[in-house]
């Protein structure tokens, strides 16, 4: 990590404009945040429906006697779009920087409109045998490459159209959104399942919600070309805006770039692992582990979201009176404690109502975790350096923690025989996020001119 360049990009945002400038008016502001916003949905829906659909995707492209080891070896090609999008931050994190947010954003949509469209119409097994698993395994490095330049875009985006005052509600946009495309994918899937029934389901149903995000990947690729870039970015080249990121740099308030790259990392950790283990991986866990049937399973996970995504705004606006630091280390708490009871009653019970119940505790850490989380990562970077560390430092963290979440958990039963063994799992990151919360640095309040 000591190799990182601390020079200043060829074309850099300067941070003193996140706060109030003469284009940032409050109408531009809104429609910034809402067509951001938007396209952000559409793309967190494409890339984490699969999880919602990986029983029949393991069906349809890796059969196998063992139930178990096919699950695996769909949620390893699911683990797969995680490993892409280190390398999707890496090319296009800088980028962020240099040529635009609006620009990656626009790039990053095409590329998972792309990605899901090839795994909507790869062939089955039965088929083409391995050819269509290697479809789906290209569909799944597309989305990822796409998600990590798009997630710190995004982030970065929203955050810096806001003004000082209201960074953690904006930046708790960008989580409305991730939140909102997983919970827009449970409800899509939900319905389809209900409608088409679980033969329908696994002989096609399965690839209309690809089909389907890859088409409204479309539509919103169209609605982002009418948004412009942050004011930030806009004047970075002025004489001005460069004095003023110098001033920035020296704000002892500021952790190094080293320092901050790794509370990055820490924080995201347990986030990553909110949205791909407790949502995304749980109707397949509930159905598989505590004899729901998966129809239940994904309505009871929907319920959950709804109340995640309702919740989201509250915790960001609360951190921009109360700071961010509390609400870090409340959910990683809330997490080290909840998991082994409730996935133990969860299992016992084999109830719909006590997934709900699960979901809903769930959710109020979950939101307080992602409602923060965009505007507390952002703020520990200089602004010519903050997309780029921001895209990387995300694009690890949620491949390492959150995106083998789901193979990890299911590895960990098969080996300990233990249904509720996810618990150990989650608690462990929850740990490494606790500490990270007790080092960071209280910067919700600071002006970004300093």
């Amino acid at each position: 990590m000591a190799a990182i360049d601390q020079t200043p990009a060829p074309v850099a945002a300067t941070a003193a404009t996140v706060v109030a400038t003469p284009t940032a008016t409050p109408a531009a502001r809104r429609r910034a945040a809402v067509l951001a916003t938007l396209g952000n949905v559409l793309e967190w829906y494409d890339f984490t429906v699969y999880g919602f659909l990986a029983a029949y995707i393991a069906a349809t492209f890796f059969p196998s006697e063992d139930h178990i080891a096919s699950l695996l070896a769909a949620f390893a090609v699911f683990a797969v779009g995680f490993i892409a999008r280190p390398l999707g931050a890496l090319i296009l994190g800088p980028l962020v920087d240099r040529k635009g947010r609006k620009s990656v954003m626009l790039v990053s949509m095409m590329l998972m409109a792309l990605g899901s469209l090839l795994v909507g119409i790869a062939p089955g097994y039965i088929v083409a045998g391995a050819t269509g698993a290697m479809l789906v395994v290209l569909g799944r490095l597309l989305q990822g490459f796409s998600a990590g330049g798009e997630f710190g875009s995004s982030a970065v985006y929203l955050v810096e159209w806001a003004d000082e005052r209201k960074r953690g509600l904006y930046g708790s946009f960008h989580q409305i959104a991730t939140y909102g495309g997983l919970i827009f994918g449970v409800f899509f899937v939900a319905i389809l399942s209900s409608i088409l029934g679980p033969a329908n389901m696994a002989a096609w149903g399965w690839r209309i919600p690809f089909l389907f995000g890859a088409a409204l990947a479309i539509v919103v690729l169209v609605l982002r070309r009418r948004i412009t870039d942050s004011p930030v970015f806009e004047e970075a080249t002025s004489a001005a805006a460069t004095a003023e990121r110098q001033a920035e740099k020296t704000d002892s308030r500021l952790p190094g770039l080293v320092t901050g790259f790794f509370l990055t990392i820490g924080v995201v950790a347990l986030w990553g692992v909110t949205s791909m283990v407790t949502i995304n991986y749980m109707p397949t866990y509930v159905s598989n582990f505590a004899g729901i049937e998966p129809r239940s399973a994904l309505w009871a996970v929907a319920i959950g979201g709804v109340l995640t995504v309702a919740l989201i705004p509250v915790f960001g606006s609360l951190s921009d009176r109360l700071g961010r630091k509390v609400f870090v280390i409340g959910a990683a708490i809330a997490y080290i404690v909840l998991p082994w009871p409730l996935l133990a009653w969860l299992v016992a019970s084999q109830s719909f109502w006590t997934v709900v119940v699960t979901q809903l505790i769930f959710a109020v850490p979950t939101a307080a975790m992602a409602g923060v989380g965009s505007s507390t990562i952002a703020e520990l970077f200089p602004t010519d350096r903050r997309g780029t560390l921001v895209s990387i430092g995300t694009a690890i963290a949620v491949t390492v923690f959150g995106g083998f979440g789901a193979y990890i958990c299911t590895w960990l039963i098969q080996v300990t025989h233990i249904t509720v063994a996810p618990a150990f799992y989650i608690a462990a990151v929850a740990l490494l996020t606790l500490i990270t919360g007790i080092l960071l640095p209280n910067l919700a309040h600071r002006s970004l001119r300093a």
